[in-house]
């Protein structure tokens, strides 16, 4: 894989590296958490809100969502958005929205996404559980009524519910604590690639929201086994903040507590912030303790409001993105190519038909011509088999991507709302932290000319 460049970042320039701990530094398997945590929120809404047992019955379905997806709340609608804001694609439940449906509701509508009482965006791989259970209990009210549901807004509020209760009694990461193996992926690749950073005079430091006995906990079965020049990752990471609170951590000004590694107790911490284990604190504190400028610090998350948008508008540091979704996206495209240039060659007949059926209306309006109407009639014929043909292939292309969704980084043709946050707010953006392996820690990133459209 590679790292793929939105501006240009001289990393000779950047003096310190920090990471987001989930889903960047250590990676999940996915399917296994969020089928987990599916679980867990079925149990909350049986025990805490009296939901019926035969949800019990329904079945995890990690293709039924992706990330970057929005949820209309009161009409149980999930939609699938350009970058413009505009709805590409729709389910109502589980049952696809047909064009006209979908026009009925959203044509000419920009989605409001400040809106949050209407609209819940599913921003982060931890919310996949959550927006396949949402669909299909929209769909288990519409079709079996006698069960009494909740309205679709209420079903959102008690699965959203849910899955924060999970993650706040410690539901979810006790299920990993008990069993490592099974939800965390080891990569000795992602060690190399930090040990090599720091060997060039990179400060690393890790901040996470996970406290201190969980990250402890991860950092030792993904890093630990791998090292090569350290003892511990402790002796790796400059800095690990603990609890960090974010995005609170890069706007706000929190008290700084000190752990203590052997123990886990803390004390307030004042003064210089020396290399160690903290919980707490604030993006400018540790950079004024650096005394780096934002331009010198590159931060790696997953989560593109709580990692980057924040430090995009308070701090100023470079950011990346790690998107775990680009290991079967690339490999999709690179699969579907011929399908892709196919459907290229279609769409250029077509047009050169639209053109000429164009030009046979145009004589009509214009020089007052009775119109041919077997040209007519020939050229919408041809048309609506071009329009099959394509129709064909759009189909076999989506199957090999997400089988509901198709694509996450496209909507038709423009890029997804989930690809333009992506281009807006991250100068970088890779699969995974191992990516990185394949690179210089001096590298010069610079992005491809991007050509306009007048340009092509």
């Amino acid at each position: 894989m590679g790292i793929y460049v939105n501006r240009t970042l001289n990393m000779k320039q950047v003096s310190a590296i920090g990471f987001d701990m989930d889903y960047t530094l250590v990676r999940y398997d996915s399917t296994a958490f969020e089928e987990m945590t599916y679980r867990e929120i079925k149990k909350k809404l049986i025990e805490n809100r009296g939901y019926p047992k035969v949800i019990n019955d329904l079945k995890f379905q990690m293709d039924l969502a992706i990330r970057g997806l929005v949820i209309d709340k009161p009409l149980g609608n999930i939609l699938k958005l350009s970058t413009y804001s505009k709805v590409k694609q729709a389910y109502h439940g589980l049952t696809e929205m047909d064009f006209k449906s979908q026009q009925k509701i959203y044509q000419g509508l920009t989605i409001d996404l400040n809106d949050s009482d209407r609209f819940a965006i599913v921003d982060t791989t931890f919310s996949i559980s959550y927006c396949v259970l949402f669909m299909q209990l929209v769909e288990m009210k519409d079709r079996q009524p006698e069960l009494n549901l909740p309205d679709y807004k209420t079903l959102e509020t008690h699965v959203l519910d849910g899955l924060d209760i999970s993650h706040r009694d410690g539901t979810l990461k006790n299920q990993v604590k008990k069993s490592v193996k099974k939800f965390i992926v080891q990569d000795p690749d992602a060690v190399a690639a930090l040990e090599r950073f720091k060997k060039h005079g990179k400060k690393l430091w890790v901040i996470t929201n996970s406290d201190y006995e969980y990250t402890k906990l991860l950092l030792d079965y993904a890093v630990n086994p791998f090292l090569k020049e350290h003892k511990d990752w402790s002796e790796l990471f400059n800095l690990a903040v603990t609890l960090a609170n974010k995005p609170k951590f890069f706007t706000d000004k929190m008290p700084l507590l000190q752990v203590d590694p052997k123990t886990g107790l803390m004390k307030n911490h004042h003064g210089a912030i020396e290399d160690g284990i903290y919980q707490g604190g604030s993006a400018q504190a540790l950079q004024k303790n650096a005394g780096l400028s934002g331009e010198q610090i590159l931060y790696l998350g997953d989560h593109i409001y709580g990692d980057v948008l924040s430090i995009k508008k308070t701090c100023n540091w470079r950011t990346a993105l790690v998107i775990d979704e680009l290991l079967h996206e690339c490999k999709a495209l690179t699969d579907t190519s011929p399908i892709t240039e196919e459907i290229n060659v279609l769409m250029a007949e077509k047009i050169d038909l639209e053109r000429k059926l164009d030009g046979l209306f145009d004589r009509e309006i214009e020089k007052g011509k009775k119109p041919e109407k077997e040209k007519i009639q020939d050229a919408f014929q041809k048309i609506e088999k071009v329009d099959k043909k394509i129709g064909k292939l759009i189909r076999s292309h989506t199957q090999n991507f997400n089988k509901t969704w198709g694509e996450t980084m496209r909507a038709g043709v423009e890029p997804s709302r989930l690809a333009g946050q992506i281009e807006k707010y991250a100068c970088i953006y890779m699969a995974k932290i191992s990516d990185f392996v394949d690179y210089s820690p001096r590298s010069y990133f610079r992005p491809h000319k991007k050509t306009l459209p007048h340009e092509s």
